[in-house]
């Protein structure tokens, strides 16, 4: 049998340079020179005996629909590569291979931290990465081969990808403790009436908070808008107006040390928190993160492992 005209080492390369659009930047990724790059990109042209890609010093690197067409190969090469790595691992029961996770990025306080300390620290042979981003636009990456799974809300999801609940959505009112309604322990939405609205200015609260609190019977006079969950707290936390958020930290205090007030709500159901993937079939890295993330889910929630079941949704 003829032996492979190609190394896996150089499909990496070509997907880092696919992704970093310049031979600099995917050197700098995988911590190689310049020089080594580009020889390694041109031997893998060579072995498949096809442009892959054109080469400018003023554009960087642009795939030819060769390189496009091959770019899905190597990734899927790449990946089972990684998993038959993992198998092999598997009976020494050490976690072993990449794992590229993306966090929306109104989660990201909440998870990236406490996946850090009991995850990435006590697992030292995985090489975890984690971009934050909107929600939508990393599962749209995800799609394409670049994320292994995102952390976003089940509201946020878009076709194509499955999902497991890891923490029950806590939607509620956030206002001063001098609003007229601080004292209720439970509001409809409608009872604030005119009052100035501060909104959590991203795409996915856009879409589908939004649209809720209008099917509610309010129409919010939006005041101040923030792409920053805690820059929104700072603005009520000030009088400047009310708002509806879904992730609570577990003190109701701002930033700069002014007191916050929390309702229920009575006619707004929020969304959960949830892992979404595409593959039914995860590897044994993406297994025991979403088990991990979902058993503190439940300790967060309240409620016992059993109480929260596992098993994947479409």
């Amino acid at each position: 049998m003829d032996p492979f005209r190609f190394t896996l080492r150089q499909l990496q390369h070509f997907i880092a340079a696919s992704e970093a659009g310049t031979v600099t930047g995917a050197a700098e990724r995988v911590h190689i020179s310049q020089a080594a790059m580009s020889q390694s990109l041109s031997e893998l042209e060579r072995a498949v005996g096809q442009q892959l890609m054109v080469r400018t010093r003023s554009h960087g690197i642009r795939l030819t629909s060769s390189g496009v067409r091959f770019l899905g190969d190597a990734r899927e090469l790449v990946a089972r590569a990684a998993d038959v790595q993992q198998e092999m691992s598997d009976r020494a029961e050490r976690l072993i291979g990449p794992l590229d996770i993306g966090c929306y990025t109104a989660v990201a306080p909440f998870w990236i931290p406490f996946i850090a300390e009991h995850f990435i620290v006590a697992n030292p042979g995985v090489d975890v990465r984690i971009v934050e981003g909107d929600g939508k636009a990393l599962q749209r990456q995800m799609l394409e081969g670049q994320l292994d799974a995102v952390i976003t809300h089940t509201e946020h999801l878009v076709d194509g990808v499955r999902h497991e609940v890891i923490r029950r959505g806590e939607g509620y009112a956030l206002v001063a403790p001098d609003h007229r309604l601080a004292g209720r322990e439970a509001v409809h939405v409608s009872e604030f009436g005119d009052d100035d609205f501060v909104l959590l200015d991203v795409p996915a609260v856009r879409e589908a908070q939004l649209p809720k609190l209008r099917a509610a019977g309010l129409e919010p006079r939006i005041r101040w808008r923030s792409t920053s969950f805690e820059a929104v707290r700072g603005l009520v936390a000030r009088g400047l107006g009310w708002s509806v958020l879904v992730q609570r930290p577990p003190v109701d205090v701002s930033y700069d040390g002014l007191p916050l007030t929390t309702i229920r709500l009575l006619d707004f159901t929020p969304s959960d928190i949830c892992i979404a993937f595409v593959q039914q079939r995860h590897s044994r890295r993406l297994a025991e993160l979403i088990d991990l993330c979902r058993r503190e889910g439940a300790r967060l929630d309240g409620l016992s492992p059993s109480e929260r079941a596992p098993g994947a949704s479409d």
